[in-house]
């Protein structure tokens, strides 16, 4: 869009470090060989779908959050073929859950599911269960109003506790 308007240097410098926005796929850290991503804004099934696509290897899922009353039934097929590990939260946990087991493609040796009660419980078993080369992502498939005031606050909340995991 810029080409010839600015020098492809600055292109160039840009495209390489773009980090990215904020609650969007974000790129919190990486610990111990493990990716960590803030995908807050993925308040929908179809948001988590497009996030799961995005990544190449298998992830470590935390959903769950506020129930807006919507299927969990659509990203089932992608969550089956797209996650090892799903841990789920907040008062949608169960859907969720129900709608991945009752799925086609569901196999319990391929995918594990983990349920905790907050981020905090979230982001440990994440810590817990991921080995090196992993990408855990927040990608929530909810709206965060059963816990936080919005999507900003559930992405910083989550960025504030992978930021300080310890070894």
């Amino acid at each position: 869009a810029v080409r010839g308007l600015v020098p492809d240097e600055a292109i160039v410098r840009v495209a390489r470090s773009f980090g990215g926005v904020e609650h969007r796929i974000e790129l919190v850290r990486e610990k111990d060989g493990v990716r960590y991503y803030n995908d807050s804004i993925a308040s929908s099934p179809s948001r988590t779908i497009a996030g799961l696509r995005s990544f190449k290897e298998k992830v470590l899922l935390i959903a769950g959050g506020y129930d807006k009353k919507i299927p969990f039934e659509p990203m089932a097929e992608t969550v089956c073929n797209k996650v090892k590990h799903l841990i789920l939260m907040g008062v949608t946990a169960d859907k969720i859950q129900k709608a991945i087991t009752e799925c086609s493609a569901y196999n319990s040796d391929n995918i594990k599911i983990h349920r905790v009660s907050s981020m905090e419980e979230a982001v440990d078993k994440a810590k817990e269960i991921a080995v090196k080369g992993d990408v855990v992502t927040l990608s929530p498939a909810c709206a965060s109003f059963d816990m936080y005031e919005g999507y900003e606050a559930r992405g910083r909340d989550f960025k504030r506790l992978v930021r300080a995991l310890e070894a």
